[in-house]
């Protein structure tokens, strides 16, 4: 099992490979980040003729789906481009200056579209700067925005190239079927048929969200609808969207046409947000290591979650060889009672100081867990007196925000000091590159 821990900004962003095969983008960071720090690894793989077998976005949060966007919209552009130069005549149309994406196989996210029931059609219009995830995985009930964006296109020049950015079987991947499924899904519940299927040599275990998470996301998704400064925002929003697939299509804008447009809803749970504890979560395992890919979950959906699927010993604890830390780092995910029940031998880390994140209390929280008194020591036998290392994606003197750069020097001071004082039981790996990889070797170890 190797996990790439990329520069991802505020982001998650990890490329997940099996021993025997598989692999697996969890989230892509903020774009700015994934076109600076993910495209060139993306373009490796394609000209080494690797595939990316799914794409995982574990909410509809920007900071995890941004940089996905910005790579199916790269993938786009490159069908585009070949489309044009496969004509006999030729083509004007420029080449990406971008490496060319590696094949995708599918993705999995739940979608807005096929989370809300009620008001649907008119969230999708507030939402419509979102499309290209829909257009991407296929949703058939996306064809009236296709239909309307071809109308504007009729009078474009490149009148193929904008109608074919808006048709919702473009890129033609699969939403939401990973092998074993027995029908095309539209959601990923742990209610729903919950079975482990494979990705190469991969084990993947849905543990969240759940029914009751999603009729909570559903509410708050109904409440912003209801906001009157959200309804007269419709018309701007649609105006402006128009006109920049006007700009995308003649080639004359340079960023993406497309944004995610900021939640607002019901109240959030022990402060976090209804759609960081609607996350896709999953524990994947392989030739007897495991991984918990939490999201930005609450600590509670992820106990809850992992008790619902039978993976708590006792009914009480887990020990895993990788945990990535939930919600960067953030104090109102986790607290003591978490730390004891689920630990890790390493800890992954991705946030790059904005919010605060990571927390220097979660910081000193995991580690209390570790090294600290018998009153918070984790409660896995496996835990006890076990090395444990610290992941980070990025580091300080990457970061040109002022608040975030001096909260990424105090965590830095921090474990520096935590582990100058661990005799030797604790490990710090910060990123300065792209990215750094995690791989665990057979008998437990990183190599």
């Amino acid at each position: 099992m190797e996990l790439e821990i990329f520069q991802s900004d505020k982001g998650d962003c990890l490329l997940l490979s099996g021993k025997d095969g598989g692999r697996v983008l969890c989230d892509g960071g903020m774009k700015n980040a994934m076109m600076r720090h993910l495209r060139p690894r993306l373009g490796q793989l394609a000209e080494d003729g690797e595939r990316i077998d799914a794409v995982y976005v574990s909410h509809i949060d920007q900071d995890h789906i941004s940089g996905v966007l910005r790579l199916l919209e790269d993938v786009l552009e490159w069908k585009i481009y070949d489309h044009h130069h496969s004509k006999p005549e030729g083509s004007t149309v420029r080449k990406p200056d971008f490496p060319r994406p590696p094949e995708i196989g599918g993705i999995w996210h739940n979608a807005f579209r096929d989370l809300i029931t009620k008001n649907r059609g008119r969230i999708e219009e507030l939402l419509a700067a979102s499309a290209p995830v829909l257009f991407g995985t296929g949703i058939s009930e996306a064809a009236h925005l296709a239909h309307e964006m071809q109308n504007i296109a009729s009078s474009i020049p490149e009148a193929l190239k904008v109608s074919r950015l808006v048709k919702p079987d473009l890129l033609d991947i699969p939403l939401n079927r990973p092998p074993g499924r027995p029908a095309p899904g539209e959601l990923l519940l742990i209610e729903e048929p919950n079975d482990p299927f494979q990705i190469g040599s991969l084990n993947f275990q849905l543990i969240g969200p759940s029914k009751k998470q999603l009729r909570d996301l559903r509410k708050g998704w109904n409440n912003w609808l209801r906001d009157s400064d959200n309804r007269a925002a419709i018309l701007k929003i649609r105006r402006e969207m128009w006109d920049r697939v006007n700009e995308f299509a003649s080639g004359s804008l340079t960023e993406s046409p497309f944004d995610l447009r900021k939640w607002n809803g019901i109240p959030d749970f022990d402060g976090v947000t209804i759609p960081n504890t609607a996350s896709l979560m999953f524990l994947v395992e392989e030739e007897g290591h495991t991984l918990l890919l939490t999201g930005d979950s609450h600590q509670k959906m992820i106990i809850d979650g992992l008790r619902e699927t039978g993976n708590l010993v006792d009914d009480e604890h887990i020990h895993v060889d990788v945990l990535k830390v939930p919600h960067h780092g953030s104090e109102h995910n986790v607290d003591e009672d978490f730390c004891r029940r689920v630990s890790a031998d390493h800890y992954v880390f991705c946030g790059d100081g904005k919010n605060g994140n990571p927390e220097p209390e979660v910081i000193q929280m995991y580690h209390d867990s570790r090294l600290g008194s018998a009153s918070v020591r984790a409660m896995s036998p496996a835990a006890q007196n076990r090395n444990f290392t610290y992941w980070f994606s990025t580091v300080s003197s990457e970061q040109p925000n002022a608040s975030a750069r001096r909260n990424l020097e105090e965590t830095e001071s921090l474990t520096d000091q935590l582990v100058q004082n661990s005799n030797g039981r604790m490990r710090v790996e910060r990123n300065q590159r792209d990215w750094i990889t995690l791989r665990l070797s057979e008998g437990g170890g990183v190599v």
